[in-house]
């Protein structure tokens, strides 16, 4: 693997929302989303350790190569609280398919990063949320799981157009603070 130049690391990065995409691993597809990103690439945090320099992503149905440039093991008690919660908003987003504007909201909220309180008001309030027990019980039956962290570095149209219209969603991550602001109310 090669290191990043030290010109791509002063490229603005966005955080504001995480892109959700899939990566090839073996023969199937897993679900990731993208941190720290740019037109010229982004971070990911995964479950397998990825023995390849180039990994194949996918947005939608847009295919598009990335050059593995790092690669870190994690063990995160934060982070793997985090994960577990959008997980689970991603299964109450499942769960109210019925419901567009509640599905839609929920999806949103889970693309931000931070934000565990609101989100374990959010749960909570869908019943989602489990027993403080249990809630112990899973995070540190995921924190005995592998979890990596890769860089990757891309130079693709389809990826550019991914970034273009991230960026021009950047406004509703003032509108889900003012959504979670307003969860505490009452």
């Amino acid at each position: 693997m090669t290191d990043a130049t030290p010109a791509q690391r002063h490229v603005q990065r966005h955080n504001q929302i995480s892109i959700r995409l899939h990566y090839r691993h073996e023969a199937d597809w897993h679900r990731v989303e993208a941190q720290q990103w740019n037109e010229r690439g982004f971070c990911f945090f995964h479950t397998h350790a990825l023995n390849a320099n180039s990994v194949a992503f996918k947005r939608s149905l847009q295919h598009f190569e990335g050059e593995v440039v790092w690669t870190r093991t994690c063990q995160d008690e934060a982070l793997v609280t985090e994960m577990l919660l959008n997980e689970a908003i991603h299964r109450q987003a499942d769960r109210v398919s019925t419901q567009a504007e509640m599905q839609t909201r929920l999806l949103r909220l889970m693309r931000v990063q931070g934000m565990v309180e609101a989100k374990q008001r959010v749960l909570a309030s869908l019943g989602g949320m489990p027993d403080a027990a249990k809630w112990q019980h899973q995070i540190q039956q995921r924190m005995q799981e592998a979890l990596f962290q890769s860089g990757v570095r891309v130079a693709s149209p389809v990826w550019s157009a991914v970034v273009v219209d991230a960026l021009a969603l950047g406004g509703v991550v003032q509108d889900l603070e003012r959504w979670s602001g307003s969860l505490g109310k009452g």
